[in-house]
């Protein structure tokens, strides 16, 4: 099966260089993200991909986390259906593990200790139709943008009010009593623009449980969003604009008293300035959230509520302002400083008891940092610098339990204050032998600390038969990364690139197992998060996209990845394991077709092999292929009539193993729209 799948990637070249017309692809799509300037991605020192919003609207995906899952080097392990995962971010980048990838909206990070990098959120608190572009950018990214991003960034930029009026609303029903509708208004009059869009989205949801139990039901979901956007021209070098999201959802995960609700805003405001050689921007913003989690218990089959979590008002604000110099001709400089304020705590209710437990802390971010770009021989070799000085404080840190369980003594700790030092180097080069070549090579280190969760909270799940107790003596993970790779356009329609990438990580935070029994019939895991001392990951990108028409796009990619575990001194029985939820091999195939006139198609094929679902490496998983496409076609100017279908075969893959049930993709999922613009 892999040989096959290898040979059809290759196929794309060869029918490429017999058959294609020339149209010459773009070398001009920018990004910001790799260098916090306006780059062109072919000058890019760093593998960069842009997708553009003509590509967003033709996804049959809903959500980021979707959107980018066909993305060289990316792993979603999530489904699309699932919508919640625990503590969990649902996407991997390059090997390095969970929770390893900064996500950023307009600048502003979300990564917040409070949401647990927006795991709870499902990434799906941005309306697609809101996306002007999405700048994926892979290796460590600390050297711009601090703690977080040891795989890479993934950034969402959003639109900016259009200059003539466009406004649409849309309707959608589909598999699993699914239904929902959303709007979109976009003007701007002289210097004054308004952007607004939101939805609501409701599903009775799927099963997804093997074996499927009498206590199991639909994993539900209720949705509502709401972007809105405000910008204003102060005078022909300088713009204002003020963002704000709402975000509310009511979750159910299986089973009657296991759900959660919870409402997020955001807001953020912008001032740029660019004058001839000197440019200036600042962001100040505020994440908030107030999250209700429900849990039910074991011990009598999941037929009752046992406690509710509850994190009222937890919130992230911060500030970020840099400066942009054009020093000469073949010279650039960027120099700036960020502050981030993370304030975090939940407490329990337990419904049958006077029991009380919770946890809280918080965290201060004071960060300095630099980055250059040189241009030489007539912007042939591109060469890029940076660096960033992370200041971390952790502070207040509490956790306490009057009568916790399995034997463990009530507890009421209070931690002392504690600062983490970090400095963050990078460096990369382009250089362009002709017009149609880049070769890259680039290297950096990025780090992420501990979150206030996993500092602090004794995490319970699955009615109590799984634990995962906090570590407040953890260290900030950190990785040494660098990559080689050539891009180039064998015809003026067909792009091919290939990437050698190695990290070294340490000090990763992993779970350790420390107990495992069998009660009344049921599997308890008990596991404490540790560092893990040394990680080993390497891995080859290859992708290659191929236009042998105006109206037509043939695209592919392969990633071989390996994660293994280097040195791990509390066990070394873990040590040459395989990391968690990576496949060591991943295919995307696709094909978009755009035809106004009869039918936009975009098809999308994934192929996954190689899966480990524990750090012991007992439980695995082969391979499997999914299926996925979407269809449109405008109508009387006015009307568009759309088709998404996911997991087209129908196939029910196992998407990850417990001791006591499996989690399992539900199937076909078929989602129809309407949409009307006035």
């Amino acid at each position: 099966m892999r040989k096959q799948v290898l040979l059809l990637v290759f196929m794309c070249f060869a029918a490429g260089v017999a058959a294609a017309e020339e149209k010459p692809l773009s070398l001009e799509e920018i990004v910001v993200s790799s260098t916090r300037t306006e780059t062109s991605t072919f000058d890019a020192t760093q593998s960069v991909t842009v997708i553009t919003e003509e590509e967003i609207m033709a996804s049959p995906f809903e959500r980021v986390e979707d959107i980018v899952r066909s993305m060289a080097g990316m792993y979603n392990f999530r489904y699309y259906t699932q919508q919640t995962n625990g503590i969990q971010s649902p996407l991997i980048l390059r090997g390095a593990g969970k929770n390893k990838v900064l996500l950023m909206v307009d600048g502003v990070p979300q990564n917040d200790n409070f949401n647990n990098a927006v795991a709870w959120v499902a990434w799906g608190h941005i309306p697609k139709e809101a996306i002007q572009r999405i700048e994926v950018v892979r290796g460590p990214s600390s050297a711009l943008y601090g703690s977080e991003g040891l795989g890479g960034i993934i950034h969402i930029i959003t639109k900016k009010p259009a200059k003539e009026r466009k406004t649409h609303v849309t309707g959608m029903t589909g598999t699993g009593d699914t239904f929902g509708g959303s709007m979109f208004h976009s003007q701007s009059v002289k210097d004054f623009g308004l952007l607004a869009t939101g939805g609501y989205e409701g599903s009775n949801g799927f099963f997804m449980d093997d074996p499927l139990e009498d206590f199991n039901t639909r994993r539900y979901r209720n949705v509502g969003q709401v972007l809105a956007k405000a910008t204003y021209d102060v005078d022909p070098h300088s713009n204002l604009d003020v963002s704000g999201i709402y975000y509310e959802h009511d979750m159910g995960k299986g089973r009657e008293f296991f759900y959660d609700e919870l409402e997020l805003d955001q807001y953020w405001l912008t001032y740029t300035r660019q004058s001839g050689s000197l440019g200036l921007k600042g962001l100040v913003y505020l994440n908030r959230s107030d999250k209700t989690a429900y849990q039910d218990t074991a011990s009598d089959d999941y037929s009752s509520l046992s406690r509710i979590e509850n994190y009222p008002s937890t919130y992230t604000w911060g500030a970020d302002l840099q400066s942009n110099f054009q020093l000469a001709e073949w010279s650039s400089l960027v120099v700036g400083a960020a502050y981030k304020k993370v304030s975090w705590g939940y407490d329990e209710d337990y419904t049958t008891s006077s029991r009380d437990a919770g946890a809280e802390g918080q965290q201060d971010f004071v960060s300095p940092f630099v980055s250059a770009d040189f241009r030489f021989f007539d912007d042939r070799l591109i060469a890029n610098i940076g660096a960033r000085y992370d200041w971390i404080q952790n502070s207040d840190g509490k956790n306490w339990d009057t009568k916790p369980e399995g034997g463990i003594t009530p507890y009421d700790n209070s931690y002392d204050s504690s600062v983490w030092n970090n400095f963050s180097p990078k460096a990369g080069i382009a250089f362009h032998p002709d017009q149609k070549t880049t070769l890259r090579a680039s290297g950096g280190t990025g780090f992420r600390a501990p979150s206030l969760f996993e500092l602090y909270k004794v995490h319970v799940r699955s009615g109590g038969t799984y634990y995962r107790y906090a570590n407040p003596d953890l260290d900030p993970e950190k990785i040494i990364s660098y990559d080689i790779g050539v891009e180039r356009f064998l015809l003026n329609n067909l792009m091919a690139k290939l990437t050698f990438y190695q990290s070294f990580a340490s000090d990763y935070i992993g779970d350790k197992l420390v107990k495992y029994y069998e009660k009344s019939g049921k599997i308890y895991n008990e596991y404490k998060i540790e560092n893990i001392d040394k990680v080993d990951i390497y891995g080859i990108e290859l992708e290659t996209e191929w236009s042998p028409r105006n109206d037509l796009t043939l695209f592919g990619n392969y990633t071989y990845n390996i994660s293994k575990i280097n040195e791990n001194k509390d066990d070394e029985n873990l040590e040459g394991n395989y990391l968690t939820n990576d496949p060591r091999h991943k295919v995307h195939l696709g094909i978009w077709y755009k035809n106004p006139k009869i039918v936009n198609v975009y098809f999308l094929a994934n192929y996954y092999a190689d899966i480990f679902f524990d750090t012991e490496n007992t439980q695995k998983v082969g391979n499997f292929w999914t299926l996925d496409f979407s269809l449109s076609r405008k109508l009387f100017e006015r009307f568009t009539l759309g088709l998404d279908v996911q997991n087209l075969l129908d196939k029910e893959y196992l998407l990850s193993t417990g001791s006591n049930q499996d989690t399992i993709a539900p199937g076909r999922i078929i989602i129809g729209r309407v949409k009307v613009e006035f």
